[in-house]
């Protein structure tokens, strides 16, 4: 018997940001990506094995079973501080069920994704990690826009001085964006001459210690709805399409994905946008590129698509709600993954959660409308990260089912999360 190892750490960006490049001003501190493994059981198929940085919680294991998701889960030994990937290039298989042959499903490709592939004995090529950094930074991207002529181009600035100018000479409001900066992170509206100052001179503090600036600075769009596009180049270059999802965000922070309205899809069932997701698939073939894409998009409030925004070449929060958009259709319903900031008092929030959506009778078991949750780590105190997925008919139904979540969070003992 075979079938696919999953694995991957989801802060892959970070691996991939080359140290010597000066940083934004920081917001808020963001959540970070330990535990977020656990959404990579929602791609497996029956019979897959998924190997966590930590264990799962028992809780989530049942109530995903219960919903038909059952991969065997085995957390990998090792310390604390190291990554999946890192345990696995340097113990093998070590304590492991033996996959030698199997399918190589990991989320991205970091320093040691090879290697871990490799140890296990996994079949497939791994793209090498020089590659997939430079195809995963906003400047390949933005380049690549630029020459194929589509819309959403944006400028680069290399100094503090050329940030000023830029931003200065700007008809509006602007976005700058960190090459390697991922949802929440990485990227700041400037809305004011005084931001501006406070950017600039933050930038002009890390160059006189030797770090180099590059930015890209873009006009703020007038948004109608955001989306991404799923594909998956295999190693011969050939693309295969996975689907488009509606993108749901808050600002610059992740909310969700789920299926495109019936409008949004029309204006993007055309030949245009295939030829662009193509020029795209045979630009990464080109670098070395294989394996799974997330395009990012914009459709804008005069009509205009802006097919290309950024490209992320690993696994994505819409592929997996794709994977469990599969599973819903079986039964006539769909699949919207969510994802909700809120305060957590204590631990055992999700066991909590989970024995309130039972009460209620809105817990997800496979053959009707319910909401399943999908991690159980990102949910730590004082404050996390709810990744859930709701199951329903349409878009109605989603967002009241959507709604019942906040109170049942509040019932299981959390204070008032924020949407």
């Amino acid at each position: 018997m075979s079938g696919s190892v999953h694995f991957g750490s989801f802060d892959a960006e970070a691996a991939w940001r080359p140290a010597d490049l000066a940083g934004l001003p920081a917001g808020p501190a963001a959540a970070g990506a330990r535990g977020m493994d656990d959404l990579l059981a929602a791609a497996c198929d029956p019979g897959d094995l998924l190997l966590t940085a930590e264990p799962m919680d028992e809780v989530l294991v049942e109530t995903l079973a219960a919903a038909g998701i059952a991969p065997r889960v085995v957390p990998v030994p090792g310390p604390p501080d190291t990554t999946v990937e890192e345990r696995l290039a340097s113990a093998g298989p070590a304590g492991l069920p033996p996959v030698a042959g199997w399918a190589a499903a990991y989320y991205a490709v970091r320093p040691d994704t090879a290697g871990a592939v490799r140890r296990l004995g996994l079949a497939g090529p791994v793209p090498a990690v020089d590659v997939v950094a430079r195809v995963n930074s906003k400047t390949w991207s933005n380049d690549l826009v630029r020459e194929a002529g589509l819309p959403g181009a944006a400028a680069l600035a290399t100094s503090p001085a050329q940030v000023r100018r830029l931003v200065r000479d700007a008809p509006g409001d602007v976005v700058l964006k960190d090459p390697f900066g991922v949802t929440g992170r990485g990227a700041l509206r400037v809305t004011s001459p005084r931001m501006l100052d406070t950017v600039v001179r933050h930038l002009e503090r890390q160059t006189a210690r030797g770090a180099r600036v590059e930015l890209l600075v873009q006009h703020l769009f007038d948004v109608a709805a955001s989306f991404s596009t799923h594909v998956a180049l295999d190693p011969a270059g050939v693309l295969r399409w996975w689907g488009v999802q509606h993108v749901d965000d808050d600002g610059f922070a992740y909310r969700g994905s789920g299926p495109l309205r019936a409008d949004h899809l029309a204006a993007l069932d055309t030949d245009a946008h295939a030829e662009a997701i193509a020029r795209v698939g045979a630009a990464l073939a080109a670098q070395g590129y294989h394996g799974p894409v997330c395009v990012d998009g914009l459709r804008l409030r005069d009509g205009t698509v802006v097919p290309v925004l950024e490209v992320n070449a690993r696994r994505s929060m819409g592929l997996v709600n794709l994977h469990l958009d599969r599973r819903a259709r079986t039964v006539g319903l769909r699949s919207w993954l969510r994802c909700r900031s809120t305060p957590v008092r204590a631990d055992g929030a999700l066991a909590r959660l989970v024995s309130a959506l039972d009460g209620a009778d809105l817990l997800f078991r496979g053959d009707r409308p319910g909401v399943l949750p999908l991690a159980a780590h990102p949910l730590t105190p004082p404050r996390g990260r709810l990744f859930f997925a709701v199951f329903a008919s349409d878009e109605p139904d989603r967002v009241a089912l959507d709604a019942r979540v906040g109170d049942l969070l509040r019932a299981a003992g959390a204070p008032s999360p924020v949407a």
